[in-house]
C-alpha cells in the first residue's frame, strides 16, 4: 500500500510501503466477507475471474421466502443507503461454468470489508438469473473469482484490490488441511512467502486463453508399494509425447481422469483387493465402485480403498517438467465403515481439471503478473521443500491429448 507519510510547503516526501498479505479464513470452500455491512460467503474459485453475490430478491421469488437463509453463500439485499431499483435494466454479464451452472448478474457498487481494510465503491456482480442441469435443490453459490482478468470481463476482484492499493501483487496462496471433502484452509492475498520450491511456469495457453493452466504430459498409476503399474499388471501403455492441457480449479471438486485411466483404476483397485480377500469374489466389480445415477457421484467400498493407485501428472515443460503424486487419500473422502466418496470426474475429451483433491496435497501459491505457480507437498515446510523427481515418460500410461479448454 502507498502510504503518504510526510508533506512540506516546498515538496513532499513519499514512502512507499508494501501492502500487508490478508489472510481468509476458508471453510468447505467458501471465504467470508462484508458487502454493505452484510455477512456473505463466496465460493474460492482460481478457474474464473467472475466475482458475484446472489442478489436475494431474485433468488427468493424463485426459491420462496427466506431460502436465502438456507444456502450457504447468503443472499445480499440492496440497504437503503445504497439502493439497486434499476437493477434489472443494468447491462448484464453471462457465465457457464463446467458442472453447467449458469450464472447471469449485473454490477453494483459495494462497501468491501475485507480483513481489517474497508474499500468504498467495490464493484461487485449481482447473480440475479441463475440455471443449473444438476437440479433445484443444488446450493447456489456467491463466487470469488481469482483468475487472469481479460477483455469483456468486469475488473476482476484482485485488480480492483490493487487498483485501491489493498494489496500490491497479483499474488494469492491457497493452503489447506488436507482433508475433504471439500477444502478448508487460508486463502492468502498478496502472498509473499518464499515455498521454497522452483516455480512452474504455466502453458502458453494461460496467456492465450487467460486461464490458471499448466502443459500435462501423461499419467502413472502407482500401486500401493510405490511402483509404477505397467504391462505386467495387464495396463495398455502408451508412450507417445503428445500433451494434454489443465485447469488448476480451486473451485472444481474432483479431479478429471480419462474413461480409459478410470478404467484402469478400477482394475488395478478390484484386482488387488481379490488377490488380498476373498470374501470380495463375491462382489461383482460394480458393487465395489459405482456411480450413483442421480449425482453422478463415484463410490467406493471402504474396504477397497487401500488399494486404489496414486496418481502421478508429469507437467510442465522442459527444462521446468515435474510430476504431482495425488495419493488415495486425497481424492477419496466422506468415508463411514460402508463406502467412500470418489472425487474423480470421468473427462470424455482428454481436457482436464485439476481439482480439490490437488489443494488436498499441495500448497499452491498462483503469481498471476509471470504467469507461474509453485507447488509444495501439503504438510512440508515449505521453506524446505524440493521439487519431486521427475518419471520419464517410459514408464508413463496413457499419454493425454491436447485440446484448448472452453
Amino acid at each position: 500500500m502507498r502510504i503518504l507519510v510526510s508533506a512540506a510547503p516546498l515538496g513532499a516526501c513519499i514512502a512507499f510501503v508494501e501492502a500487508e498479505p490478508i489472510s481468509l479464513l476458508i471453510a468447505d470452500e467458501y471465504v467470508p466477507l462484508i458487502v454493505d455491512g452484510q455477512p456473505l460467503n463466496f465460493r474460492v474459485d482460481s478457474g474464473s475471474a467472475r466475482s458475484f453475490a446472489i442478489y436475494g430478491p431474485s433468488y427468493e421469488a424463485l426459491m420462496g421466502r427466506a431460502s436465502c437463509s438456507r444456502i450457504t453463500s447468503g443472499c445480499y439485499f440492496c440497504p437503503p443507503d445504497n439502493p439497486c431499483d434499476d437493477i434489472l435494466s443494468r447491462k448484464r454479464w453471462k457465465t457457464t461454468f463446467g458442472d453447467g451452472d449458469e450464472f447471469e448478474y449485473v454490477q453494483h457498487n459495494v462497501t468491501l470489508n475485507i480483513a481489517n481494510k474497508t474499500v468504498h465503491g467495490f464493484k461487485l456482480g449481482l447473480a440475479i438469473n441463475y440455471s443449473t442441469g444438476r437440479g433445484k435443490e443444488v446450493d447456489v453459490y456467491g463466487l470469488v473469482g481469482l483468475s487472469f482478468g481479460r477483455s469483456g470481463v468486469p475488473e476482476t476482484f484482485l485488480e480492483q484490490l490493487q487498483k485501491r492499493q489493498v494489496i500490491s501483487n497479483l499474488t494469492y496462496s491457497i493452503r489447506t488441511d488436507g482433508q475433504g471433502p471439500l477444502i478448508s484452509g487460508n486463502l492468502t492475498l498478496d502472498d509473499n512467502s518464499a515455498f521454497g520450491v522452483p516455480p512452474l511456469p504455466l502453458s502458453r495457453h494461460a496467456r492465450l486463453f487467460k486461464g490458471l493452466i499448466i502443459q500435462v504430459w501423461s499419467l502413472t498409476l502407482l500401486g500401493s508399494n510405490g511402483d509404477p503399474l505397467t504391462r505386467q499388471r495387464n495396463v495398455d501403455v502408451q508412450t507417445e509425447h503428445i500433451s494434454a492441457v489443465a485447469l488448476v480449479d480451486s473451485g472444481a471438486t474432483a479431479l478429471d481422469v480419462s474413461d480409459a485411466d478410470f478404467e484402469s483404476m478400477v482394475k488395478i483397485s478390484v484386482e488387488a483387493l481379490r488377490r488380498d480377500c476373498r470374501k470380495s469374489h463375491l462382489l461383482d466389480t460394480g458393487q465395489i465402485i459405482w456411480e450413483d445415477p442421480d449425482t453422478g457421484i463415484y463410490t467406493i467400498k471402504t474396504l477397497a480403498v487401500p488399494y486404489l493407485p496414486t496418481l502421478v501428472y508429469s507437467v510442465g515443460e522442459d527444462p521446468d517438467r515435474t510430476e504431482i503424486r495425488i495419493q488415495p487419500e486425497h481424492y477419496v473422502s466422506g468415508c463411514d465403515t460402508v463406502s467412500c466418496q470418489l472425487d474423480i470426474a470421468l473427462t470424455p475429451h482428454g481436457y482436464i481439471c485439476l481439482g480439490h483433491p490437488l489443494f488436498r496435497a499441495y500448497d499452491v501459491k498462483f503469481d498471476l503478473p509471470n504467469y507461474q505457480l509453485y507447488l509444495a507437498p501439503h504438510g512440508v515446510d515449505s521453506a524446505s521443500a524440493t521439487r519431486p523427481r521427475f518419471i520419464q515418460p517410459e514408464i508413463s500410461k496413457l499419454s493425454l491429448r491436447e485440446r484448448p479448454p472452453e
